[in-house]
């Protein structure tokens, strides 16, 4: 699985930016991510009931900031209000949620590749994918490295529709039993799973087919010295620190 084939991302994936050390889905830990030396950085992006679409993970607020409710209920006014670093550390205080545009120029300026994963709110798909498609349209650039990724069957169908340029992938948890032709109807490149399911004949399977092995959350070394041994394509990581020096030597 070559650097050539179209969702090719870096082994090591630094997830909500280097959330280990960063709140995560913040500016700041997008750059932590890049200070730390990854090659590929990973976050979330929804919309806001105006419709811009948003660095965010959760549906609602209430985790990752001081607010309260669903994401899609506030405007981007009422979103840029919140403090989303402070939970985290006190030095973070002050942290905003991140328009997706501003989060796009800084991946872009600091030279990584990007795993964006379309996070909608369940019923608000087709907005949320427009915006975000938008978004991409006006900020990344054509020769920018990017995968889309989500869960959601329905939101990377819309986002075949608008963007049918950009590699997609699948994220499950368990590996579905029919992972190919899900894989094939979606127009997906490559299948993201929970670190427990693999094993080195999906790996295997998966190569076989095409298609290219994506893995969450790992932040052991050994266990990830294990899956990259089984074949797996690239990992997502909170800790990319603990994790590039298993690709570097």
């Amino acid at each position: 699985m070559t650097e050539t084939h179209p969702a090719h991302m870096p082994k090591i994936i630094a997830h909500r930016g280097a959330c280990g050390s960063a709140p995560e889905n913040t500016l700041v830990s997008i750059a932590r991510a890049a200070d730390l030396g990854a090659q590929a950085v990973e976050f979330d992006a929804t919309v806001s009931l105006d419709g811009h679409a948003l660095v965010q993970h959760d549906f609602n607020v209430d985790r990752c900031s001081d607010g309260h409710g669903p994401v899609v209920l506030k405007t981007l006014d009422e979103i840029a209000t919140l403090d989303a670093g402070g939970w985290f550390a006190p030095e973070f205080k002050g942290e905003r949620i991140p328009l997706l545009t501003d989060a796009l120029a800084l991946v872009s300026e600091r030279g990584m590749a990007l795993n964006l994963e379309l996070k909608p709110t369940l019923g608000w798909e087709e907005p949320t994918v427009r915006a975000i498609a938008q978004a991409l349209k006006a900020a990344w650039p054509k020769d920018g490295r990017i995968l889309v990724s989500s869960m959601s069957t329905l939101a990377l169908d819309v986002f075949h529709d608008l963007m049918p340029d950009v590699a997609l992938g699948l994220i499950t948890y368990a590996i579905p039993e029919h992972w190919n032709e899900r894989l094939k109807r979606h127009h997906c490149l490559s299948l993201h799973c929970y670190h427990a399911f693999v094993t080195e004949a999906l790996a295997k399977a998966i190569h076989a087919t095409g298609h290219r092995l994506h893995v969450y959350t790992v932040n052991d070394e050994t266990q990830a010295q294990a899956l990259f041994a089984m074949g797996v394509d690239a990992i997502f990581t909170d800790h990319p620190e603990r994790m590039l020096p298993l690709v570097q030597n």
